[in-house]
């Protein structure tokens, strides 16, 4: 779950998550201004940066926070992303080394690491990162989802495919790292070949 520093860092959140990010950026420069060292702010910022196409701001923000927070291997994660996205695809893949350094049972840091390396045409490196993704993928699904019913998902699949598509990529990236049902979600998702259906 996403924990937020007060409750306009929330609203900011979701006037991101529901793509209104001239809102959203207005609220996060107040509070970036106010609390400049919080690393939570100016990721969050910074891929608003994204959306708006905005490649140093983005990347400016994502340094702040890694610098921030050094040690947090999500940190360099979402670094990547934003590198990837704007066409440094080496840059990003170096940025997945060290949150996979950090943190080594990060499934998706090797998946998407992967996916870097197969578009680069380093298959053989690629294919390394998906096995071992799908084997930390499976050993933390055993985990962390319990052997009994999970009641959570008795909600009719119907409702949870129209919400799905109403949802930005961000939006699902970002849940990923604070659910442990989107967790696993977005494991299916991969498997998938990124694909909804």
């Amino acid at each position: 779950m996403q924990k937020f520093l007060n409750t306009e860092h929330e609203k900011a959140y979701n006037l991101m998550l529901e793509k209104d990010y001239q809102q959203a950026l207005k609220i996060f420069d107040d509070l970036i201004y106010l609390f400049p060292n919080e690393a939570n702010l100016l990721s969050d910022r910074g891929v608003i940066f994204i959306h708006l196409n905005k490649k140093e701001e983005a990347l400016k923000d994502f340094d702040q926070a890694v610098f921030l927070e050094n040690s947090y291997g999500y940190r360099y994660a979402s670094r990547a992303y934003a590198r990837d996205f704007f066409g440094d695809t080496e840059a990003a893949i170096f940025d997945y080394e060290k949150a996979i350094k950090l943190d080594p049972e990060d499934a998706v840091s090797y998946n998407n690491m992967g996916l870097l390396q197969e578009k680069l045409g380093y298959k053989q490196k690629a294919q390394k990162n998906f096995e071992l993704a799908d084997e930390i993928s499976k050993t933390q699904e055993e985990i962390l989802i319990p052997q009994q019913p999970d009641l959570e998902n008795e909600v009719p699949k119907v409702q949870e495919e129209s919400s799905i598509k109403n949802k930005s990529f961000f939006s699902e990236f970002l849940k990923v790292f604070k659910s442990k049902k989107q967790f696993k979600e977005f494991i299916g998702f991969i498997k998938k070949g990124g694909k909804l259906k």
